[in-house]
């Protein structure tokens, strides 16, 4: 049997709240939350155990609201580590366990998935990263910092080489305590980061949203598959009439209606149910977008720049509901919605709300097998820009259109969903 035991007992002392910091909300989840539903949804976990402080353990309110075993904890994080060791032997046969720290809220169940498979030959396999910055002892003396690791949590055992865990051992790392073992060391994650203070817990919320793809591995969004029919809104537009381009050119069958075919200030289901007729795509992708400046006036754009750049979004989302069949949806959004652009107060606005939608609808659709999905470049050189700026800008500053193509291809036919996938000029 292999059990899982996430770590949830600590004061948070250094955070410095007023609550413990595995309870606070990120991104309108409790941090504990993403460790339990990530081991939740290992398949390779057989029970899922958390240690948590005393006022939670009398109030069992993580334990009902996720479904999920507590037991007590300790004083010291090794006495709550020994504590669920000490329930394991009681209540199971356990052949390897993986220790989690709650508020390492990133990982994945992959990971866990890969430690369990690494222990067939391992007795312990621990995630661990290098030392990068300058390192000396309390006395500042140069050490040699390649003698040195940065241990931090998952780590996994074969649950007899931890049974007699020592808990009055001043060792944090489990693993010290495995000894004449065989152990594998894994690499850490970018973004395994560990919610210590205050600063973390707003950092992590924008980690977790973050996906970019790098123009120079367009491998990595190569796909011998293709959509069989696309409908394709602002296709004459600079990223719209490449991506058209492309289509052609892969005999892909679809249909771009004009603005006189489809305004997208007024459209509506009805109206793209009449366009459409028999076709019944299997991808949409909307590349078209309405740019103002603030010195158009502000309560003078609002409607137009919100109608067309978000309701009609919310429109096609609407849309391929009705279709009742596996569909993908690619929206084009813009880095403007990263932080309010002066001068396009509007426009940024309306692509923070279209991320938004896509976040908040994603799952759900998913769940009806409609993929929705954001792609997020920076200024494309296309004739709109120098519209949109006023001003000639660098090519230098610009992505070109097909930099976004393989992208915007790649999740027109993929299963992921809930991406918000930035676009770099440079990376």
């Amino acid at each position: 049997m292999n059990i899982g035991v996430i770590l949830a007992a600590g004061d948070s002392k250094r955070f410095g709240g007023y609550m413990h910091k595995q309870y606070l909300k990120l991104n309108g989840v409790e941090v504990v939350g993403y460790s339990i539903r990530a081991m939740k949804a290992c398949d390779d976990i057989d029970e899922v155990l958390l240690v948590v402080d005393e006022e939670e353990f009398a109030s069992q309110y993580i334990a009902n609201k996720y479904q999920v075993k507590c037991i007590r904890g300790g004083g010291t994080r090794n006495v709550s580590i020994r504590n669920a060791i000490d329930y394991i032997k009681q209540n199971y046969v356990c052949n390897k366990v993986i220790f989690h720290d709650s508020v390492r809220p990133l990982v994945n169940s992959s990971k866990f998935s890969d430690i369990l498979r690494q222990l067939d030959d391992y007795d312990a396999v621990v995630t661990a990263d290098e030392i990068i910055d300058a390192l000396v002892n309390i006395n500042y003396d140069g050490v040699k910092r390649t003698d040195y690791k940065l241990i931090q949590s998952p780590e996994g055992f074969k649950f007899d080489k931890i049974a007699n865990f020592n808990a009055n051992s001043d060792a944090l790392a489990i693993v010290s305590q495995v000894k004449d073992a065989k152990i594998k060391t894994l690499k850490s994650d970018v973004f395994n980061m560990k919610i210590t203070y205050p600063e973390d817990l707003f950092i992590a919320e924008q980690l977790m949203r973050l996906n970019y793809y790098s123009v120079n591995h367009n491998e990595l969004f190569l796909s011998a598959d293709v959509p069989n029919k696309v409908l394709l809104l602002g296709g004459s537009g600079g990223v719209g009439l490449a991506i058209k381009e492309f289509l052609i050119q892969n005999n892909i069958d679809f249909k771009s209606p004009s603005h006189k075919e489809l305004d997208l200030k007024t459209i509506t289901v009805d109206k793209l149910k009449e366009y459409c007729g028999e076709f019944v795509p299997d991808a949409i992708i909307n590349a078209a977008a309405v740019y103002y400046d603030d010195n158009d006036g502000l309560s003078n754009t609002f409607d137009e720049i919100f109608s067309v750049n978000v309701k009609a979004n919310e429109i096609l989302i609407e849309f391929a509901k009705t279709l009742n069949s596996k569909i993908n949806l690619v929206l084009l959004s813009s880095s403007s919605s990263t932080k309010g652009r002066e001068n396009l107060t509007n426009y940024s606005a309306a692509k923070s709300a279209l991320n938004s939608i896509v976040e908040s609808q994603a799952r759900g659709l998913a769940d009806r097998s409609i993929y929705l999905n954001a792609v997020i470049p920076e200024k494309v050189n296309t004739p709109l820009i120098a519209k949109l700026h006023k001003t000639k800008i660098n090519s230098r500053e610009l992505l070109e259109p097909k930099d976004v193509i393989n992208a915007i291809m790649y999740f027109a036919v993929a299963r992921e969903y809930g991406r918000l996938v930035h676009i770099r000029k440079g990376l």
